[in-house]
């Protein structure tokens, strides 16, 4: 009975602190209906007089007294009371029932109405979703909320340690009118407080996301321990809820990412990098109609000889997190480690690059030993590194660092250079951590940056220009809307767009291929995906966070894939029958996981003895297979090694025909 009180209460509060007047006034009329209503069958029900009631003047005592009391316009009555006795039950019906009474109740209200606004009251709830933390990606967590038919049926409750009325005004005036007409409650209290997370009856959420504050220090281990206390908690829940967790830091998340599946029957997390989200929101195009906003905007074919420059302003996180991502999508079908390899090019321009470079590359240490790497400190000054000849020359990434900035000359005039190079397919991205300087330097880019009032210069095609703006991005906006000479400078970043509204449908198509890897590993035949989608929530609930992440972006890059072969939703067909475009399909997807396992922190064995293992693992003695298997899971496991980072044509047969299997049915996913 106490949870109906409570959610009787929280409907009471809601509408008390309506800003529509007659939302308030519907419970006070509503109230004063019922006690006449019950005053009324009580009144029918009483006699008129009672033995038990000495009467004076025809009228019951406790009547008369009564009408004292509540009424001192009853005053004086036809009474053989004492008119100071009824003096005195006036006074006193007037000191109560007027003053104190109607007070009380006042202050009770107000208390209530602040305690509500504050977000110190508290009520129950069932099957809710629970924002823990009061960020800057709460507004467009809010948004995805209110775009989804299912979820915006539900309860939403946000706890957050920030002052609640500022931050109910800020997030609503996000909102548009009809967003706002989600149910949303707000509490204050901190999410690392057990008896807080309690409170917001967090074994009976189905959705969580564990956000934090903006700006606090320790953001990731606070969310981290949250996470811990929320798994805790939940230990005895009956149904599962899906968790985000967002985390700052690419340490972190990698180090979560080495642990092995969840165990946790009740709740099914989801890492959350903003960086990383907000890089891979702003490049992904996953519709046929955003594929001119992509870095490569549908201009790398099979036959083509250009390639995708992205040259990256500011190394800082948001600059590194745009880097990985493209290095996650940009691998196209004209890539060939014969030759004259084409490679897609991510360039750095720093004023502290050549110091820099050794953070980057401790992080990436296995990436970079395998990558072509120059570094330029000046125009004339500049270093190179080659892979190890030991482990082979087969990546299609190659990265550039410019000691600079982009107002020197040199390095105007390199910039320039790249545009006015047909082959290349640029891109620039400033990513520094002043966000108005961002802006200006993205409006002081050299001309051809802005082919419109340059006719003169020979353009592959019109470069884009995204500017990393976490706050406001009106002015850009205006630019780009109305400015002619701007249209091609792209806003990103801005603080509501932290949490990518598309997750849920990427996490989706995630899921459907790993439904295809599961049936390859397996060894059993793909012909169609299941029509029950709990088969798919338990395959992914199987896989390591690091197995997530993966699958993850081999979804994001799907749409990449498709249109570099110039395949669109309407002429795929389920699976490719045409052999040719399977092995380009196959071949793309190696190298995409070649790049996305050395980004993941594995490291890949020379090639003398990546050789000399796949040879054992397909040996017909079987103690030698046995052997090669063992020390093939020693190595990944212990080492972090693995023996299929390497060149597709270097692969062994079964390999092969596992990439090939999973390339044919890739539009049945897509």
């Amino acid at each position: 009975m106490n949870k109906y009180w409570q959610r009787l209460l929280w409907h009471f509060d809601r509408a008390y602190n309506s800003r529509r007047a007659w939302q308030p006034l519907l419970w006070p009329l509503g109230l004063c209906l019922a006690l006449i209503v019950i005053f009324g069958l009580t009144g029918l029900c009483w006699p008129s007089s009672s033995p038990s009631v000495a009467l004076n003047g025809g009228q019951p005592r406790l009547v008369e007294t009564t009408g004292l009391l509540l009424s001192p316009g009853s005053f004086p009555l036809h009474s053989g009371m004492p008119y100071a006795l009824q003096l005195i039950i006036v006074f006193a019906g007037l000191l109560l029932v007027t003053a104190f009474l109607i007070a009380t109740v006042s202050h009770i209200l107000t208390r209530r109405s602040d305690s509500y606004l504050q977000g110190l009251t508290r009520y129950h709830f069932n099957n809710h979703i629970l924002i823990l933390g009061g960020g800057s990606t709460v507004a467009n967590i809010l948004k995805s909320i209110a775009d989804d038919e299912t979820l915006r049926q539900k309860d939403i409750v946000i706890l957050s340690s920030l002052f609640i009325p500022m931050l109910r005004d800020s997030i609503l005036q996000q909102l548009t009118p009809q967003q706002r007409q989600l149910s949303l409650v707000f509490y204050h209290g901190n999410r690392n407080i057990e008896a807080d997370l309690r409170s917001c009856q967090i074994e009976n959420a189905t959705h969580i996301f564990i956000l934090g504050e903006d700006n606090e220090k320790e953001h990731d281990a606070l969310n981290i321990d949250c996470w811990n206390k929320t798994r805790h908690l939940r230990s005895n829940a009956m149904q599962m809820a899906q968790c985000i967790l967002s985390l700052d830091n690419n340490i972190s998340a990698h180090i979560l990412q080495s642990l092995p599946q969840e165990s946790h029957t009740s709740l099914e997390t989801t890492l959350f990098n903003q960086y990383d989200t907000i890089a891979l929101q702003t490049l992904v195009g996953d519709t046929d109609g955003s594929g001119h906003l992509t870095l490569d905007r549908g201009l790398i074919t099979p036959d083509s000889q250009r390639y995708v420059h992205f040259v990256i302003v500011g190394m800082t996180s948001m600059g590194y997190a745009m880097a990985a991502a493209a290095a996650q999508l940009c691998h196209f079908p004209n890539f060939s480690s014969h030759g004259k390899p084409i490679r897609t090019r991510i360039t750095f321009i720093d004023p502290d690059a050549d110091t820099k470079i050794d953070c980057f590359k401790a992080q990436y240490n296995s990436l970079f030993n395998l990558s072509h790497i120059t570094l330029l400190t000046s125009q004339s000054t500049w270093q190179s590194a080659h892979p190890d000849s030991a482990m082979g020359d087969f990546l299609d990434i190659e990265w550039e660092f410019v000691k600079g900035t982009i107002l020197q000359d040199w390095v105007r005039d390199r910039l320039s250079a790249y545009v006015q190079d047909d082959l290349q397919v640029v891109s620039v991205a400033i990513c520094g951590d002043n966000h108005d300087r961002n802006l200006s330097e993205a409006f002081y880019l050299p001309p051809q940056y802005f082919p419109l009032n340059d006719d003169d210069t020979s353009l592959a095609v019109t470069p884009l220009v995204y500017v990393y703006l976490s706050a406001s991005s009106a002015l850009a906006d205006a630019a780009r809307n109305d400015v002619p000479r701007y249209h091609n400078v792209i806003p990103f970043g801005r603080a509501c767009n932290g949490y990518d509204p598309l997750m849920s449908r990427r996490i989706a198509t995630a899921k459907r291929l790993n439904y295809l890897y599961h049936r390859e590993k397996t060894g059993k035949p793909f012909s169609s995906l299941p029509s029950d989608t709990n088969t798919l929530d338990e395959l992914w609930r199987q896989l390591s966070f690091a197995e997530k992440a993966s699958t993850v972006h081999a979804a994001d890059a799907l749409y990449t894939k498709f249109r570099s072969l110039g395949l669109t939703r309407s002429v795929l067909t389920v699976p490719i029958y045409d052999d040719t475009l399977v092995d380009t399909l196959a071949r793309m997807e190696q190298n995409r996981l070649n790049t996305e396992r050395l980004l993941a922190g594995y490291a890949p064995l020379p090639a003398g003895e990546r050789d000399a293992l796949n040879r054992d693992l397909q040996s017909p003695d079987e103690s030698t297979r046995q052997n090669a298997f063992l020390l093939n899971k020693r190595n990944k496991n212990l080492r972090f090694i693995l023996n299929d980072i390497a060149p597709y044509d270097s692969l062994p047969a079964d390999s092969l025909q596992s990439l090939n299997a999973i390339a044919r049915n890739l539009s049945a996913v897509y």
